[in-house]
């Protein structure tokens, strides 16, 4: 059986899953298990090459996928139906806000295992905060009150490796999960309600996507740098403010505190879930799904998840997660109006789309040559491109 798993910034989540698999061979001695690690566009590549030519470029049995690919390739044929084989899902013992996305046609049928969960939150030091921001709560629920506080803390007189924001886990360039949390708290969004046609050019959505571009153009983020290339977590780094969308290593014990990600009206915001999903070609469909249904088992899949920082989908140790957790008020308000990327089959190349954008406007910032109007050609391109797609789909 052979495995694809997605690539991590965290070197935690390979060696989790290595540990996962060796446990599962002790479980299953006669079980011959291999895995590579795919990044998401190499996976994207790997797919649609099967569609090519499916002699030449088979697909593994067991393959990870974000949530919102589930439905583009169900469609296209390459996924298995697993809803009677996994009693989870058969059972849906999974959030409601998770289902909603997964089985948006409101069947019975599931093409995927939801499998781990993380939502993007703000950390802060109380420390580096005196005297620049009285009430956190009150000040960093918004992005105007979070962008002024930044301003604040990164006055002359901070010395040595201090720096006002982090942003772990970051590629080189701004990237599509960087500015959906900001493009989504001022209510705009890749494609109307309806989903009729695509809005990258409303105002909500270019503003904020603008927000975001605003703090590489400013320098409170620094493009293509070697912070935004680690390998792996570090201890609470010596800086204000970090956005994550999981547990820090050495957060309690540097005395980080957590909020909402700013400008949620909700207190809630994204959700980014992913899945594991078994190849309709599978050579042994029945130990594949075998592998799916034990990885879903509630010691499993906490376990695994625990190991860097995330939260299993399954229902029951989700929320036993979630009460479990220092600041279990705050997650309890990150989930009470989560938001996922939708389940549909034009999304996940309309986020291609956008991330073209985003590394030409990346380019552009780094070279000091980035105008407002780049942005808005950019994004009225990316929005015709994506009107054609929902024609065709």
């Amino acid at each position: 059986m052979i495995i694809w798993l997605l690539s991590d910034h965290d070197y935690r989540k390979h060696l989790a899953f290595k540990s996962l698999l060796a446990r599962f061979s002790a479980a299953h001695p006669d079980s011959n298990i291999e895995f590579s690690i795919k990044s998401r566009s190499s996976l994207w590549e790997s797919l649609f090459a099967h569609l090519r030519d499916s002699k030449r470029n088979p697909l593994a049995d067991v393959i990870e996928i974000p949530q919102n690919w589930t439905e583009l390739f169900s469609r296209l044929g390459l996924l298995s139906e697993l809803s009677s084989g996994l009693e989870a899902l058969g059972q849906r013992r999974y959030p409601e806000f998770i289902l909603k996305e997964l089985c948006r046609h409101e069947d019975n049928r599931a093409y995927s295992a939801p499998w781990w969960l993380e939502a993007p939150a703000l950390f802060y030091r109380p420390q580096a905060l005196k005297g620049v921001v009285a009430d956190p709560d009150g000040e960093l629920a918004s992005w105007e009150g979070f962008r002024a506080a930044l301003d604040r803390v990164r006055a002359p007189a901070r010395r040595g490796n201090f720096r006002a924001l982090s942003v772990p886990g970051s590629s080189g360039p701004v990237s599509v999960p960087d500015v959906i949390p900001r493009m989504w708290g001022r209510r705009g969004g890749l494609f109307s309600d309806d989903l009729n046609r695509a809005t990258f050019s409303r105002e909500e959505t270019a503003g904020g996507i603008e927000d975001w571009l605003e703090l590489a153009v400013s320098g409170k983020i620094e493009l293509f740098s070697a912070d935004r290339f680690e390998n792996g977590p570090r201890e609470a780094e010596d800086c204000a403010f970090i956005i994550s969308a999981r547990k820090l290593p050495g957060a309690a014990r540097s005395g980080l505190k957590m909020l909402p990600y700013p400008g949620y009206p909700s207190g809630g915001g994204l959700t980014l879930v992913y899945n594991l999903a078994v190849s309709a070609s599978a050579q042994d469909h029945g130990a594949a799904v075998n592998f799916v249904s034990w990885a879903m088992e509630p010691r499993n899949a906490s376990v695994f998840a625990e190991s860097f920082g995330v939260f299993p989908c399954l229902r029951s140790v989700f929320e036993e997660r979630v009460r479990e957790e220092k600041e279990t008020a705050v997650y309890k308000r990150l989930f009470s109006a989560p938001v996922l990327k939708p389940n549909i089959m034009v999304y996940p190349t309309a986020e291609l789309l956008l991330d073209r954008v985003l590394w030409n406007l990346s380019l552009k910032i780094a070279k000091k040559d980035y105008d407002r109007e780049d942005l808005m050609r950019e994004l009225i391109m990316a929005q015709g491109e994506a009107d054609y797609l929902l024609s065709v789909y």
